[in-house]
């Protein structure tokens, strides 16, 4: 019992770590954080912290990791394969939308431009960017192979989606854009699927 105690409580710290870790790096940004803020955010001791973190370079990575897996499993689409692309496009981008809006200091860490603070990511960061890529790809292959969307360069088309897509985060949180994530999803799924020539 005490046992397992204990480890509800070192999980529990973890979290709180990684949550006041999230505050301090979005408000303040990389360089002009210190381990001591986040401990006092977090209300711990600075020791704590380096319990379950070896650097402040360590707990960023970890942090990025998480905020990472929260932002795929908003865009979890393991239901979703046998509808239309353009469907599966407008659902991914209006979670997308909804998560900005709920999440806005864990989408300034995710997408703000220029990549990590640090050199020490850079290789990391990029095998995160490849991956989104790949799942981008691999949606829109599923649309051309069944008809659905023009046989194009399928790299080309990815970046064109994932890149117009990760530009509405910046309206959203650091503008204070107020607009309904459905109405927003439907204007940028009618763009991306139909232009913006005039028939």
């Amino acid at each position: 019992m005490k046992s397992g105690s204990g480890k509800r409580d070192k999980k529990g710290k973890r979290g709180l770590i990684i949550e006041a870790a999230v505050q301090e790096f979005s408000s303040k940004g990389y360089h002009d954080t210190r381990m001591e803020q986040i401990a006092i955010r977090a209300g711990i001791g600075k020791g704590t912290i380096y319990e379950y973190f070896t650097s402040k370079l360590q707990l960023f990575q970890a942090m990025m990791e998480e905020s990472l897996q929260a932002y795929y499993t908003t865009l979890s689409e393991e239901d979703l394969h046998q509808l239309p692309v353009e469907e599966r496009l407008k659902f991914l981008f209006e979670a997308h939308t909804r998560f900005c809006l709920e999440h806005k200091e864990l989408t300034r860490i995710i997408f703000f431009d220029g990549g990590p603070p640090v050199n020490e990511l850079r290789e990391w960061a990029m095998a995160m960017a490849a991956d989104k890529l790949k799942r981008m790809m691999g949606i829109l292959q599923e649309g051309v192979d069944r008809g659905e969307i023009r046989d194009l360069d399928i790299r080309v088309m990815a970046l064109v989606v994932n890149h117009s897509m990760g530009a509405f985060w910046y309206p959203l949180v650091m503008e204070g854009w107020d607009k309904e994530a459905e109405l927003l999803a439907q204007n940028y799924i009618d763009m991306i699927m139909h232009g913006i020539k005039k028939p």
